[in-house]
């Protein structure tokens, strides 16, 4: 990978903390250009919604009990569970669709730094809730709420220290004993 690949990774933190101006239709496009650009199984799969209406970020923010920041915009990653289930069966509707968007959000987080953008995973909200502010077919299924907008200057410091527990081989076999 090239050092800018890792130099996004280092930058990339979840922001709660964000300054009142809306991002702008370009870095907004840019987002949903890194977004496109992760793995999904099959075309016409992954949908986004962008969503910049002050009324139904509140919205949003009063109904989604983990939006707690003051992000004056969203995006939504949603699936086409019908396109999904036909092309791949009931394992792309429930593992593959849920992995693509993960990393359409990972990809999201990846770009945001560069852009000068801060984002944060929503991760406490209700499907149905989700599918009823968006007019969402019940063939469509949201799968991340990102929370974007331009960071505050004086944010509070990351949590640092999450570190994955790495295997060699085999569960249990610690990776930093193999050499």
């Amino acid at each position: 990978m090239a050092p800018a690949v890792f130099e996004a990774m280092r930058r990339r933190r979840m922001h709660r903390v964000f300054a009142g101006d809306l991002p702008s239709r370009d870095i907004l496009e840019k987002l949903v250009y890194a977004a496109g650009r992760a793995q999904v199984a099959r075309p016409g799969i992954r949908h986004l919604i962008v969503v910049t209406d002050p009324r139904l970020v509140r919205t949003v923010r009063q109904a989604c009990p983990g939006f707690v920041n003051n992000a004056p915009a969203i995006i939504v990653i949603c699936s086409d569970l019908e396109k999904a289930h036909d092309v791949m069966g009931p394992r792309g509707v429930e593992v593959v669709t849920r992995l693509d968007a993960g990393a359409a959000a990972a990809f999201v987080t990846i770009a945001a730094p560069a852009l000068g953008i801060g984002v944060c995973k929503v991760t406490s909200w209700t499907e149905e809730v989700v599918q009823a502010i968006f007019g969402l077919p019940d063939y469509i299924r949201p799968e991340v709420l990102m929370a974007v907008g331009i960071p505050v200057a004086d944010h509070p410091k990351p949590v640092k220290g999450f570190h994955p527990t790495v295997h060699h081989d085999r569960y249990g076999r610690d990776w930093n004993d193999v050499r």
